[in-house]
C-alpha cells in the first residue's frame, strides 16, 4: 500500500465481497421461501387454487409462517455475524495499514501496537444505541417477516395464483436484500473510517496531522460530498455539510442524509504530506527507497507484542 486511496480500494474490495454474500443469503432464502408456498399450494389447494380461508383451517397458515420466520431467524443471526466480521476487518485493517504509512512518511517510529479486542469492541459499538447493529437488524428482520405475511396474506384474499404471490414474495424480500446491503455498507464504513482516525490521533504524537475530506467522485456521491472534496481542517477540527450534517469525518457527521451509504473517505496529511512512499537519505541526499513492505511491519508489530 503506497497511499491512502490504495488502501480505501482494498476495504471497498472488501465490503463488495461481502455484499455479494448478503446476495447470496437473501437468494437462497428467497428460493427457499418459494419451495414453501409451492409445497403449500400442493398440499391444499383445490382445483389449482388456495383461498385464505382454506389455508387458515387447524391454524395452518400460522405454523407456516411460524416456521418461515424461524428460519430468517437463522439467516440474521448468520447476516449479523457476517456483518460484524466485516467491521472489525474494515477497522483493524484500516487503523494498521495507515499507521504505517503515517510512520515512514514521518520517519520515526510513533509506538504503534495491535489493537486490543476490548479497542476493537468499543470501535465497532454504534454510539447511538438505537442505531447499534443488533437493533438495525432485529427491526429489518420483523419487517421482512411481516411484510413476506402481509403480500401472502393479500395475494390470497385476491385469488392469485402461485406465479403471482411468488412474485410478491420477491419484493419483500428484496426489501430485506437491500437494507441488509446498506447497513453493511454504513456500518463498515463508519468503523473503516474511524480505524484511520484513530492512528491519526497516535501518530500526532509525533509528527504534525491535518485531515482532508476525500469524495469518491462519481455519479452516485452526493452533491454536497462533492463540494467537501479537498477540504483540509485540523486535527480536531469538524466538516459541515449542507445537508445539516457536522462531524469529524465522512460516515460520522451525525445526520442520516450525509452517513448512509456513504463512501467517501479522510486523508490525512502528515507534515503537510499525504503518505506516499518512505523517504531516507543517501550519501547526504533525499531519495525514495525500497522499504519493508507492510506485512513485515505487521509481524513486527506482533513480535513486539
Amino acid at each position: 500500500m503506497k497511499n491512502q486511496n490504495e488502501i480505501d480500494k482494498y476495504l471497498d474490495e472488501m465490503i463488495e465481497k461481502a455484499e455479494r454474500k448478503i446476495d447470496q443469503l437473501f437468494a437462497r432464502r428467497m428460493k427457499e421461501i418459494k419451495n414453501q408456498i409451492a409445497a403449500m399450494y400442493d398440499k391444499y389447494s383445490k382445483d389449482g387454487e388456495l383461498s385464505y380461508t382454506e389455508l387458515n383451517k387447524y391454524n395452518r397458515f400460522r405454523k407456516e409462517m411460524e416456521r418461515m420466520a424461524a428460519e430468517i431467524h437463522k439467516d440474521y443471526r448468520e447476516l449479523l455475524k457476517m456483518i460484524n466480521d466485516l467491521m472489525e476487518k474494515q477497522y483493524v485493517e484500516n487503523y494498521l495499514r495507515s499507521a504505517y504509512l503515517y510512520e515512514f512518511e514521518a520517519q520515526v517510529n510513533m509506538g504503534f501496537t495491535i489493537p486490543s479486542a476490548a479497542v476493537i469492541s468499543a470501535a465497532l459499538e454504534n454510539p447511538i444505541p438505537e442505531l447499534r447493529l443488533p437493533a438495525l437488524l432485529e427491526a429489518d428482520r420483523n419487517q421482512v417477516i411481516s411484510r413476506i405475511a402481509i403480500e401472502i396474506t393479500q395475494g390470497l384474499q385476491a385469488g392469485e395464483g402461485y406465479a403471482k404471490i411468488a412474485s410478491r414474495i420477491d419484493g419483500a424480500v428484496h426489501f430485506g436484500r437491500k437494507k441488509a446491503r446498506t447497513t453493511a455498507r454504513t456500518e463498515a464504513h463508519r468503523v473503516q473510517v474511524e480505524g484511520r482516525l484513530k492512528s491519526a490521533e497516535k501518530a500526532s504524537e509525533k509528527a504534525d496531522l491535518k485531515k482532508m475530506w476525500d469524495s469518491t467522485l462519481d455519479a452516485r456521491t452526493r452533491i454536497g460530498h462533492r463540494k467537501l472534496d479537498g477540504k483540509v481542517v485540523p486535527l480536531n477540527g469538524v466538516f459541515k455539510s449542507l445537508y445539516g450534517g457536522v462531524g469529524k469525518a465522512p460516515g460520522h457527521m451525525h445526520n442520516a442524509k450525509d452517513d448512509i451509504n456513504c463512501r467517501c473517505s479522510i486523508i490525512f496529511l502528515v507534515n503537510g504530506q499525504k503518505p506516499e512512499v518512505r523517504r531516507s537519505k543517501i550519501a547526504g541526499k533525499n531519495v525514495v527507497i525500497p522499504f519493508v513492505t507492510y506485512e513485515e511491519w505487521k509481524e513486527q508489530l506482533k513480535k513486539a507484542g
